[in-house]
């Protein structure tokens, strides 16, 4: 029911994003020393569709994550043909995991309030 449920299935989603999109800032920092790394970014969309299950007739929410990670080739900041800024990259960084803390907390939220329910609720 809860891990079913379209949030948390949204939420699910959310925190892969983020780790993906900070596995792809720390690959463009680990690389500002190569010569002619171009810098990657990723955008990513949530789809949400209206399926109709041709069987039973009921309709269902499906919730997918899809993730596009494209090569900046924006101005150069280096000599040498790279374009890492240290700067935006960090600020990125710390922007996924900031966004992807506030995620898991606003998880764990959700399964403590079911938690206090089924410990504290009189089921008679």
């Amino acid at each position: 029911m809860l891990f079913d449920s379209l949030q948390f299935k949204a939420m699910e989603s959310g925190i892969q994003a983020m780790s993906l999109k900070q596995q792809i800032h720390v690959q463009n920092l680990a690389n500002i020393d190569t010569p002619d790394y171009k810098v990657q970014d990723m955008t990513f969309r949530n789809v949400l569709e209206d399926k109709v299950d041709l069987e039973t007739g009921k309709k269902s929410n499906e919730y997918s994550f899809q993730a596009t990670v494209t090569t900046e080739d924006r101005t150069e900041v280096l000599i040498d043909g790279n374009n890492v800024d240290l700067d935006a990259e960090q600020l990125e960084l710390y922007s996924a995991y900031i966004q992807q803390a506030a995620i898991i907390q606003k998880m764990n939220s959700v399964i403590n309030d079911y938690r206090y329910v089924l410990t504290n609720a009189n089921f008679k």
